[in-house]
């Protein structure tokens, strides 16, 4: 045996050429194209959405209505566009090996196992996709190496790419990930030997003859007379031999590329291994899954996040590990070039221990998985000693005038900037340093949908003293309240609130219902249904609290939204139903949104209007008036494959739903978290904007900013508040809820202090019978673990299927990115979200749309992150408006940043200083408390007091205009709803840049009166405004505060 030797010295500067080449390739590669692209895909880890059955992104969408040759041509163009850079580095590889190889002695190790391992420590560096393997494993056996070489470097190339492995232990369960290891090292260094011991000899080296010849550099013995080549004749040789070697490739693999993915485009579509994964189980469905993956010509790591996307939703754990193994190990351009290389024998035999063995593997899962699941079982049960919980559902759940009136107003100043002075424009505390002391109310029974989103924030005068108060919603102690000093400082307020403490409350909104000018508490439970908790003279009554009805089947209301829907003068409410979220995805009429009529003073839910089209988990729901016509129209955002939905609103309580034959809205997002309704060109007309998981498989790096999981709760400053964080971040690391859980996992609840212990047994046991998809194993969740049996119930629920009417009105759903749709002044709209700088917003929440640096245009904060499995967080994200013309992510800049997982915010000016700050709720964190720092900055605000309609002047809509000959224009409609779980206190706050005044301020009212103040107001002052159907006079504009 003896190692490769270079040529005589007339060509050891063309080996020379050739080393850098490959050299020079390879970090190119790596650097800007392989591992970049990788590290995003870890990066997002679940977040990650499939455009296309062949890949993670679509330059032509796979939308609703193509028809099955339509799919194909554009899943081929999709699958050519996704491997376009990694197979042109594939042919260049290959061309460089078999430029090289050409320069070498062609003597390969003795023993096939050597050349295996060579093979295996020569392509797992390169970690290229199996397709782009396969053109390097052309060039390396044209060029010389054995048959055993070739195959391992081609195998091992994919399937040992060490980021690919990094994501396969963090989305699958952990003995998935470890077999499918075990297997590819099998492939790679025992079954390829063996393979080749079964093909010709002649197939072992590269004998090829006539059109199917790799050009050669001159044999060794030719070259050892030839005298030593100068530098440039090497430059021109080497130039020349790599050039007909890459022809060679090119000619060789690129028609062979084409017709696989065009073949695999067909195969993709009509027999998708999403559809065949989700099926029922059994020997017969491994084969198929075994099949179709084994030929697949997917892009690297898209077997396993196509894997972890379908464990999550509901594939069983066979085959899953089937599919893992021989997706992305092999595929049929790898057939096609191995089969016109080595040979078909060759071809034949190693597609056939790829799909035997994961076959085998398959069946071996789901018998593993079996065993664990009795065990885990048997010990859970066991362990918690205690009767079986009874079933929580719901029994149906198992089975304006006519004049505006008279107002006046009072000028209320601002007060001098309690924020310090910093280097950024915001400054970032935990809440309880200036006194929200909100306990981080996390744990083991809230890492499902919706507990692992936190709870509800919302902001309004609860006394009436003039400033911002704070309420959260609490599933443990039904709500937090906390009461500002007037300069930004809290304190703990009323703590005696009665039956409510005992109450999950997980949606709380300060909203005048009755109309007397004191916010009361609207409150929605997990399970336990709606309430109205009366504010009686700046004091909430226990005594005073009345259920309000919803569905009898309803689970939770996540999304509400306030409004004057029948023009009568008092607030009616928008209910958006949600059921089971992510692990369920349709859910049923359970989940039914409806509008409660206010009925003098008091809502009760006895009058109600259900709201037509497809049930979805409804996150976001908005009452605005879209088209500027003075009725309330709605905006419903609905999670996954049901599609969001836009109602018109008739003024007299009816909406009828715009559908995607009326040609009005383009496009909507798919996994809607939030909907807003903002002027952001300050031109009157309010732009829709829609949130999503908002960040496509690559690219993704440039505008989020990411933290290591691991380093989540390093930055909390409280010792307790870090442990607590910390404990639940230990559990974090093992525990994959739903169907991706590992049931050899049960051992791990034992060693957990209470209440960490029960409840892990109960949501294990919860976990086992959604894998076992066995509703009856619900009744094994221990009787003390109510949480985790509402959990297990509710996911067994049927679904309501769409119809094909349904599915054709439809509007279209987009993936990866926020929608942001500007009014065409026809009644249409036009989607200019990446246009302005808005598509990106991470997996993204609450938006806040205001104007948080006065300089009179409305910015955006997204808070995002998830709890679903991942190995980083991003952070959270502010778009500064550049004045209408786009967006600028300046997050770091301003101070903004925040990588704790957040789902709710509300704006508010807490210190009355004239400009906007934000409390977030983070999940598994404390409170934060962003202070805007602004100074010297000029802005004007409006709060209401309306006699004749809603107190707050819900609904109502502000224009004002100032500068020069009143050419500056600005709107604000007065809003509560949208976003996602998090209400401000009703304020339409204007920044005004460098003007000192406005002009002329017009109000519309929410019962379509208008009043217009024809008088200069000045800067520096919030405004409240009265209106009162009786003209008590205008007494002097004076201030109203010292």
């Amino acid at each position: 045996m003896s190692m490769m030797n270079p040529v005589s010295r007339a060509h050891s500067r063309r080996l020379i050429f050739a080393a850098l080449l490959i050299a020079t390739l390879a970090y190119m590669f790596w650097t800007g194209s392989r591992y970049p692209s990788l590290d995003e895909k870890a990066m997002m880890g679940g977040a990650i959405q499939l455009e296309d059955p062949l890949g993670f992104e679509a330059v032509l969408p796979i939308e609703r209505g193509l028809s099955v040759m339509q799919r194909i041509a554009y899943s081929t163009v999709n699958w050519i566009d996704t491997n376009k850079k990694g197979m042109t580095f594939g042919l260049l590889f290959g061309a460089a090996f078999l430029t090289l190889l050409g320069y070498l002695r062609r003597r390969n190790f003795r023993l096939p196992f050597s050349n295996s391992l060579y093979g295996m420590f020569l392509g797992a560096p390169l970690g290229v996709c199996v397709n782009c393997a396969a053109p390097i494993a052309k060039g390396l056996y044209q060029g010389g190496s054995r048959a055993e070489t070739t195959l391992s470097a081609m195998i091992a190339s994919p399937t040992l790419n060490i980021v690919v492995m990094t994501m396969s232990f963090s989305l699958l369960p952990f003995y998935i990930a470890a077999t499918k290891l075990v297997l590819s090292l099998f492939v790679i260094l025992v079954a390829v030997p063996i393979l080749c011991r079964f093909i010709p000899r002649e197939k072992l080296l590269s004998n090829v003859t006539g059109s199917e010849r790799a050009p050669m550099a001159p044999a060794l013995d030719e070259a050892d007379d030839l005298p030593i080549e100068s530098f440039p004749q090497a430059v021109l040789h080497f130039g020349l031999d790599f050039a007909r070697n890459l022809w060679f490739i090119l000619k060789t693999t690129l028609p062979l590329m084409l017709l696989a993915g065009l073949l695999g485009a067909i195969a993709g579509t009509l027999m998708p291994p999403q559809g065949l994964a989700l099926g029922d189980f059994g020997p017969l469905g491994v084969a198929v899954v075994a099949v179709i993956g084994t030929f697949m010509p997917v892009p690297i790591g898209f077997d396993v996040v196509l894997s972890g996307a379908l464990l999550n939703g509901g594939a069983s754990h066979g085959f899953i590990m089937a599919l893992v193994f021989t997706l992305g190990s092999y595929s049929i351009y790898s057939f096609l070039i191995v089969g016109t290389s080595v040979g078909w024998r060759a071809a034949v035999m190693l597609g056939g221990i790829v799909m035997g063995l994961g076959f085998a593997a398959g069946l071996g899962a789901e018998a593993y998985r079996d065993f664990q699941t009795r065990r885990a079982i048997e010990m859970l049960v066991s362990e918690a000693a205690a009767e079986p919980a009874q079933s929580l559902l719901p029994a149906a759940a198992q089975a304006g005038p006519d004049a505006a009136g008279f107002i006046s107003l009072e000028r209320l100043p601002y007060a001098a900037s309690s924020a310090p002075r910093g280097e950024t424009a915001f400054t970032r505390l935990e809440a309880w340093q200036i006194g929200i002391d909100h306990p981080v109310e996390f744990s083991f029974a809230d890492m499902w949908p919706p507990f692992w989103e936190g709870r509800a924030i919302t902001s309004g005068d609860i006394d009436r003293d003039g400033d911002a108060d704070l309420v959260f919603a609490s599933t443990r102690a039904g709500l937090h309240i906390y009461l500002n000093d007037g300069s930004g400082q809290f304190e703990a307020g009323q703590s005696e609130i009665g039956a409510v403490a005992d109450l999950p409350v997980f949606n709380a909104v300060l909203v005048d219902i009755d109309g007397d000018g004191w916010l009361d508490l609207f409150l929605a439970t997990y399970q336990q249904g709606l309430y109205v908790l009366p504010n009686r003279d700046g004091r909430f009554d226990p005594d005073g609290l009345r259920p309000v009805s919803n569905r009898e089947d309803a689970i939770l209301a996540m999304a509400l939204s306030f409004g004057d829907v029948d023009r009568d003068g008092d607030l009616d409410v928008a209910l958006g139903n949600w059921a089971a979220g992510w692990y369920r995805r349709i859910p049923g009429e359970e989940s039914r949104n409806r509008i409660v009529f206010n009925d003098g003073g008091a809502l009760s839910g006895d009058v109600f209007a259900d709201l037509p089209g497809i049930p979805g988990e409804t996150l976001s729901i908005l009452l605005s008036d879209l088209d500027n016509n003075g009725t309330q129209d709605l905006l419903v955002g609905n999670d996954f494959e049901v599609p969001d939905y836009f109602y018109l609103g008739d003024g007299d309580g009816g909406f009828s739903a715009m559908t995607r034959q009326d040609g009005r809205i383009p496009m909507t997002t798919t996994t809607t978290m939030s909907v807003s309704a903002n002027d952001l060109t300050n031109n009157g007309e309010p732009e829709i904007y829609l949130a999503q998981i908002a960040g496509r498989a690559s690219g993704v790096s440039s505008r989020l900013r990411m933290q290591p999981i691991e380093d989540y709760c390093d930055g909390i400053l409280r010792e307790a508040d870090r442990a607590v964080c910390q404990q639940n971040m230990d559990i974090k690391n093992w525990y994959r809820p739903g169907n991706a859980l590992d049931p050899s996992f049960a051992n791990h609840c034992a060693p957990l202090a209470e209440p960490y212990r029960s409840e892990c047994r109960g949501m294990l046991i919860k976990d086992i019978a959604i894998q076992n998809r066995n509703p009856d194993m619900c009744a094994l969740v221990p009787v003390g673990q109510i949480r985790a049996r509402q959990y297990c119930d509710i996911h067994f629920q049927p679904s309501r299927p769409m119809t094909s009417s349904e599915q054709d009105a439809a509007i279209p759903q987009i993936l990866a990115r926020n929608v942001l749709l500007q009014p065409a002044g026809d009644g249409s709209y036009t989607e200019q979200a990446h246009a302005l700088g808005l598509e990106v917003g991470g997996w993204s929440w609450d938006v806040s749309i205001a104007d948080f640096d006065n300089d009179g245009w409305q910015d955006v904060y997204i808070v995002n992150g998830t709890w679903v499995p991942n190995e980083v967080t991003p952070s959270n994200i502010f778009l500064r408006n550049n004045g209408g013309t786009g967006f600028e992510e300046v997050t770091e800049a301003w101070g903004l940043s925040d990588y704790l997982i957040t789902a709710a915010a509300t704006v508010t000016d807490i210190d009355h200083d004239g400009d906007l700050d934000m409390i977030t709720v983070p999940v598994n964190g404390p409170a934060v408390v962003f202070l805007n720092n602004a100074r010297d900055t000029r802005a004007i605000g409006f709060e209401f007091d309306d006699r004749i309609g809603n107190r707050d002047g819900i609904g109502a809509r502000v224009e004002i205009r100032y500068g020069e000959n009143g050419e500056q224009m600005q709107m604000r409609e007065v809003q509560l709803g949208g976003g996602y779980m998090s209400f401000d206190a009703p304020l339409a706050h204007f920044g005004l840049g460098e003007a000192t005044q406005i002009d002329s301020a017009t109000i519309r009212w929410a019962d379509g009166g208008v009043t217009r103040i024809d008088e200069p107001l000045q800067a520096g002052a919030t405004y409240r405004i009265t209106r009162t159907d009786i003209d008590q006079g205008q007494a002097p504009l004076e201030d109203s505060r010292p």
